[in-house]
Parts: C-alpha cells; sequence; structure tokens
C-alpha cells in the first residue's frame, strides 16, 4: 500500500521507513529535514505538519491508504513548554482530521512512555510489570502532548469510523550504533532510573509500526512497546528497591531482567514482540 511516514528522516522514523518499504510499501516521508545521506527508500515531500492548509495539500496530493506518524518536538526538556505541546498537539490533530477526511484506512501514531504519567519523578506504577491501564497526570508538557494525542485519537475514532487507530507508546528509542551509552549506566544507574531501566531498540520501532499498519483492528488501540528486557547489568528488584524507597510490587512471575513495561496486548493484537537486545 502507499504510505505516509512523518518524521521519516529522525531517529526512529528511519527504521520505519526502512521496515515498511522491506515490506513492499510504496513510502512517502513528509518532513522539515531532508537528510539524502540517509539515502531513505522513500518519497521526501517537506511539510510542517502546524500547518493544516500544507497537511491536507500532502495528503491529497499523494492519496495514501496508510499513515504512520512520528514527527513531533522530541525533546521533553530544555526548551519552552509551550513551543513543544503547541507543535505536538497541533501536528496530531491536523494529520488525523486530514487521515479521516481523505479516506485513510490505518494510521499508526508516536505516543510514548511518557503518555503514562508513570516518569514523572517519584511516580511508581502499582506494579511491575505494568500494563497499558497504569495512567498518571503528568505535569510535563511533552507527556501531556503525547497523551492528548490519545484522546483525539478516541475522539477521531468516533467520527471516522472507516479509519483503524493504533497508538504505540514507544520507549526510550536507542539506535543500533549506539549501545555504548549504556555503559556510563552501569556505573551510575541513576542516570536511566526515570524509566525503570527500559528501551527499545530503533529497528523495533520500525517492525512495530509495520506490525501495527498491516493488523486488522478496528476502532482505536493503545499498545506499549518496549525491548523484552532492561539496559541495567543488575536485577530490576534490586535497582526499585534502592532507587524507589524499597519498592517491591512485583508480579509473582516476574523474573530478570525482564521489562518493566509489558507489552502483550501488541503482540496479542498485532503479533509483535521485541527482536533485538543490547544482551546480543
Amino acid at each position: 500500500m502507499r504510505v505516509v511516514v512523518t518524521g521519516g528522516t529522525g531517529k526512529a522514523g528511519q527504521w520505519v521507513v526502512r521496515s515498511l518499504a522491506g515490506a513492499g510499501h510504496d513510502v512517502v516521508n513528509l518532513d522539515v529535514v531532508d537528510r539524502p545521506e540517509l539515502d531513505l527508500p522513500a518519497e521526501f515531500c517537506r511539510v510542517d505538519l502546524t500547518d493544516a492548509g500544507k497537511v491536507y495539500d500532502a495528503l491529497f496530493q499523494f492519496r495514501p491508504e496508510g499513515i504512520c506518524h512520528l514527527a513531533a518536538n522530541p525533546a521533553p526538556s530544555g526548551q519552552a513548554q509551550v513551543d513543544v505541546f503547541t507543535n505536538n498537539t497541533l501536528s496530531a490533530y491536523h494529520l488525523m482530521q486530514a487521515a479521516g477526511d481523505a479516506g485513510v484506512r490505518r494510521f499508526v501514531y508516536a505516543s510514548s512512555e511518557m503518555a503514562t504519567g508513570l516518569l514523572t519523578e517519584g511516580t511508581v506504577p502499582d506494579r511491575i510489570p505494568f500494563d497499558e491501564s497504569e495512567r498518571r497526570p503528568s505535569p510535563n508538557a511533552y507527556a501531556l502532548s503525547k497523551y492528548l494525542s490519545e484522546v483525539i485519537a478516541d475522539s477521531l475514532a468516533v467520527r471516522y469510523p472507516d479509519t483503524a487507530w493504533v497508538g504505540l507508546r514507544i520507549n526510550n528509542v536507542i539506535p543500533p550504533d549506539t549501545y555504548d551509552r549504556f555503559a556510563a549506566e552501569w556505573e551510575d544507574p541513576s542516570i536511566s532510573r526515570g524509566n525503570f531501566w527500559s528501551y527499545i531498540d530503533a529497528r523495533d520501532v520500525g517492525t512495530a509500526y509495520l506490525a501495527a499498519l498491516e493488523g486488522t483492528t478496528s476502532g482505536h488501540e493503545v499498545c506499549l512497546i518496549a525491548a523484552a528486557d532492561t539496559r541495567a547489568k543488575r536485577g530490576l528488584r534490586e535497582l526499585m528497591a534502592e532507587h524507589y524507597d524499597g519498592y517491591d510490587r512485583f508480579a509473582d512471575d516476574y523474573e530478570d531482567p525482564r521489562s518493566a513495561f509489558d507489552c502483550s496486548r501488541m503482540r496479542e493484537l498485532f503479533g509483535w514482540k521485541p527482536s533485538h537486545s543490547w544482551r546480543d
């Protein structure tokens, strides 16, 4: 099918483009930055998704059957919160409404692990592993913008019932050539305590999008996606107790080094599971 990928030049987006093209899909990359050196197997079109007119122009020009939305301001901190929030919520709404009006069959979008609200300092899940039902308020503008993309999709699934919507709560994305960064975290585990020492290989983001795009769900589904294991050398039980005031609320069948994020819903709906680990 013809598929529009937004943010296909980005850290995760380029692997989504490669995964889709490798499966035989005709891919168009909508982004504000072109990087010819990546040699991506996609047609490039420069589009600012905060401009509704340009979004409509692009979708009705290319007439995709599917959309994989990743484009966003990715910085949870370090800049004006209003910029992050406005960019991400406007982009999501413009693209989702235009997709519905254009009759797009499947729309897969990037939510975030931060949409759970659990990455707020000091907030812990009721138990580990946790699933999509865990949701806490977050004061972070990026986390709020990603959660609101799920709220928008809930609403537009009512307006456009012929479009299937899938939100992926993507974990911290690690490109395959950057695993060496984990060494500093092994020396100081507090560096990666914020998301309970979890991650996802960028290549697995690509296969997750492919699985959701080719799936047969209807309505709106939201799924966590993460690597099967933690990024730590030490056990998660030990690390949680050490860094979160003796935390010990683990499921009876939990075994290290399993991730704190339960991605079984993604497996049940789309047959997807992560394939890559730093331990390999």
